[in-house]
């Protein structure tokens, strides 16, 4: 933990998260390796203990194959880390899966195994509480994230046009009679018809298609952001029209510590097959992998007969030197900031801020299947979270790490003060954690290019598994290239 509280604030807290420091000796080919003494036998090495990495892990150990899986923070989790307090579990990115339609199989059938249900019949005290969303505009609450009151009949007419639009989308089939927009985005059609809103930016789209409506557009940009951690000047159209489109329900699974639920029960079913504080530094295609334990800076070696190599390809290209490398991908940087506080704020689950470059936030406690009656008020923990696209993502992440845990601070106490005014004098604790490379961005020519097909393709022993080769970072896809990787290993035994 870095950073200090802000003077005479009565909370406390700081900047935590990823070993940037650690992986940055990658980047900066600043790390001596010693010569390992030995070399150990595996039949399966998985490299990073993100979600894809930790399913396909599952997966492989389950049908008797020893694997290991080495990750270079303390904990596994990627982009679904979570963290716990005394008032509250939370989340550090990742923190709902919507419902899946009955033909996501492999996402049916894992969170059945995780013991959720199964479709039309999933366990209902996992969904999402209500009251489940709000949004702050013009200096009071409204329900629902879609602006209502106050709007203008211009305004309604295009918000109902454009989800009319999106409504056609979801039906759509391409002439090759695959759905138009889908999970995971591999079994989406290829009709060029539909391929050609890869070509342009979702604000161009919306201009072409007459969409003026500053309302509609906000909602737009905002639900963009969300989700791909940039608005609709920078991601492509078909990334916009999937994002509303490709879904059968707006029904979510959610916890208090977030997708972490899932990624503990990963965890707990791998057990001693994870090795956490592992710096992977090499990786052959014959499935040779070099790693340092951090703790000790003792150098491992293993040889495997296959490799899962579940880092985003950033990193993976650090790993293998062999490896073609891959342009095009750009990363979304990301602040997540979770505050405790002395009271609830809010009876809703996810409060969303109007005019703001943050998301808002979600309240983790919300989740409690039981609230004590009590005569005082009750803590929480609130999660805040904010894409770093006003600017390029180079240098969105250099002006990030500069900024001081006091400048955070201050940052998110100003943003939160129009809907509480009184949030400092509550606030206990504040931790803020950079996510440096976030997700990659859907922008313009990557969904339908030559960039994804080449990043799936298996390099020796070595195959992929991770939203980078969807190009877009939702749940669905991580478990769907944690599923691919292993059927690929399993099928060459």
């Amino acid at each position: 933990m870095s950073g200090c509280r802000p003077a005479r604030a009565r909370w406390t807290g700081g900047i935590v998260g990823a070993s940037h420091q650690t992986g940055h000796l990658l980047r900066d080919r600043s790390l001596a390796i010693a010569t390992a003494t030995a070399t150990e036998k595996a039949d399966v090495i998985v490299v990073g203990g993100g979600m894809s990495g930790l399913i396909a892990a599952l997966r492989i150990q389950q049908r008797g194959r020893r694997v290991l899986v080495l990750e270079l923070e303390p904990h596994v989790g990627g982009n679904a880390t979570s963290g716990r307090n005394a008032v509250s579990a939370y989340p550090w990115g990742a923190h709902y899966v919507p419902v899946p339609s009955p033909d996501m199989t492999d996402v049916c059938a894992l969170l059945g195994e995780l013991g959720l249900g199964v479709p039309g019949s999933w366990r209902e005290e996992f969904f999402c509480h209500d009251p489940d969303e709000r949004l702050w505009r013009r200096g009071r609450w409204q329900e629902g994230l879609v602006p209502s009151s106050g709007v203008s009949r211009d305004d309604r007419a295009q918000l109902d046009r454009f989800f009319a639009r999106m409504a056609e989308f979801k039906q759509r089939r391409g002439a090759d009679g695959l759905r138009a927009f889908c999970l995971p985005v591999a079994q989406c059609s290829q009709d060029p018809e539909i391929a050609e809103l890869d070509r342009l930016t979702m604000a161009a789209w919306l201009d072409r298609e007459g969409f003026t409506s500053p309302e509609l557009r906000w909602l737009v940009d905002y639900s963009c952001r969300d989700d791909y951690g940039a608005g609709v000047d920078i991601v492509s159209a078909w990334a916009g029209v999937h994002y509303f489109a490709a879904r059968e329900t707006d029904d979510v699974f959610t916890w208090p510590e977030g997708n972490g639920w899932i990624i503990n029960r990963l965890r707990d079913r791998l057990g001693d097959a994870i090795r956490t504080g592992h710096l992977v530094t090499s990786i052959t295609p014959e499935g040779g992998v070099t790693a340092l334990e951090v703790a000790t800076r003792q150098v491992r070696r293993w040889q495997a007969g296959a490799v899962v190599c579940a880092a985003p390809r950033f990193i993976a290209q650090r790993l293998i030197p062999s490896l073609p490398p891959a342009t095009g991908l750009d990363y979304s940087p990301w602040m997540v900031a979770n505050l405790t506080l002395t009271r609830d704020i809010s009876p809703v689950w996810d409060n969303v801020l109007r005019d703001s470059r943050s998301l808002g936030y979600v309240v983790a406690t919300h989740q409690r299947l039981a609230r004590p009656v009590v005569t005082q008020p009750s803590p929480t923990v609130i999660t805040y979270y904010r894409p770093l696209d006003d600017t390029a993502p180079a240098e969105a992440r250099r002006q990030a790490l500069a900024r001081s845990y006091d400048d955070w601070g201050r940052l998110i106490l100003d943003d939160l003060r129009g809907p509480h005014p009184r949030l400092a004098a509550d606030l206990e604790h504040l931790d803020v954690w950079l996510w440096g490379h976030g997700m990659a961005r859907p922008t313009p020519g990557l969904m339908f290019g030559p960039v994804l097909p080449a990043l799936r393709q298996p390099h020796g022993r070595i195959v992929f598994a991770h939203t980078d080769l969807s190009g877009l970072s939702v749940f669905e896809e991580a478990c769907h290239w944690g599923h691919e990787a292993a059927r690929h290993i399993l099928s060459a035994a």
